[in-house]
């Protein structure tokens, strides 16, 4: 665990901590109790947490899944690697959020299954084919669109949305010790889908497993879960997309990207536009749809598209305001 401290300018000072509850004081107590109760590596693994998480799960985290998951990732740390950057230990195999699913513990009770229908391979990649298999055999997919169940809901019921079973995966190889990325992708196609699929830390870089998706070469956008990051560029070539924002600052603006996918279009809902910010996005090559609209008092006032063709390593520029006067022109 030596790798660890060498992230121990992650301690937070005690008016720091303070500075954060104040702002976020329900759950306080509970907080100030786990940091007086732990010290070391546990200290450090918890404050980071306490950083990161959303506001919501900082408000309702409890002791039992707080120690699930920073004692688990920490006795799992070693299974695989003899040393874990401190970056990818913290993000990627403590982190214990994967999409929308209820804050829960659930890596000792994953563990406990996984060893009742697992064999341990000679790599974390063969392992995570390994486990893909397993939880692909016993869990069914739904059609069910609802709320994501918690990974430890979903085995006994032996269904979910593609979505839940992802979150089982991901969950899955965490409890096992192996690192994940968690991603979400946007592909061209009449079939309009968005995959999910995960990336497995090899010891030197992230394998992607896409079992039953098309190649990731052809991936449009690409943002890692729950952060949301455009990793784009590590898949395939790009070329950037940079928007000057709209002059005059007012509600009812929205902007949006979207892929042509046969007679229709696809969303790019993991691509946040701020119409009123400069924005500068790497996305795949090829064609994309770019839709500005204004919104008044509940009625659509109007509606700009602009086709945008993107090459590699080039840059397209369009300025907004472009569209904010064609939809409500200027005073004559």
């Amino acid at each position: 665990m030596a790798g660890i401290l060498m992230s121990v300018l992650l301690l937070l000072s005690p008016a720091e901590r303070d500075s954060i509850l104040a702002e976020h004081p329900a759950n306080s107590a509970f907080w100030h109790n786990m940091f007086q109760q732990y010290e070391g590596d546990t200290l450090i693994c918890i404050e980071h947490l306490f950083l990161v998480i959303p506001d919501e799960d900082r408000d309702n985290m409890t002791e039992a899944i707080l120690n699930d998951h920073v004692f688990g990732a920490i006795g799992s740390r070693d299974t695989w690697f003899l040393t874990l950057q401190d970056s990818v230990f913290l993000n990627y195999l403590l982190e214990y959020r994967i999409s929308s699913e209820p804050l829960s513990p659930y890596r000792s009770s994953l563990v406990g299954w996984l060893e009742r229908h697992i064999q341990i391979k000679a790599t974390p990649y063969e392992t995570a084919e390994h486990i893909l298999d397993v939880v692909t055999g016993n869990i069914v997919l739904t059609a069910s669109s609802g709320p994501v169940m918690a990974p430890t809901q979903i085995i006994p019921v032996g269904q979910a949305s593609r979505e839940g079973r992802w979150v089982l995966l991901c969950s899955c190889m965490r409890s096992m010790g192996i690192p994940v990325r968690p991603v979400k992708g946007w592909f061209p196609g009449a079939d309009r889908n968005l995959y999910r699929w995960m990336d497995i830390w090899t010891g030197d870089s992230w394998e992607p497993l896409t079992s039953g998706m098309p190649p990731v070469q052809y991936v449009k956008v690409a943002v890692e879960c729950p952060s949301m990051n455009n990793i784009t560029g590590e898949y395939r070539d790009t070329g950037t997309l940079a928007l000057n924002p709209l002059t005059d600052p007012g509600d009812g603006w929205t902007a949006e990207l979207m892929i042509p996918s046969g007679d229709d279009t696809v969303t790019i809902t993991g691509v946040s536009l701020d119409p009123f910010q400069r924005s500068i996005v790497e996305l795949g090559t090829g064609e994309f749809l770019l839709r500005v609209q204004f919104v008044q008092n509940g009625e659509l006032i109007g509606s700009w598209l602009r086709n945008v063709t993107l090459a590699s390593d080039s840059t397209v520029t369009i300025d907004l305001t472009e569209a904010q006067y064609t939809i409500v022109p200027l005073p004559r």
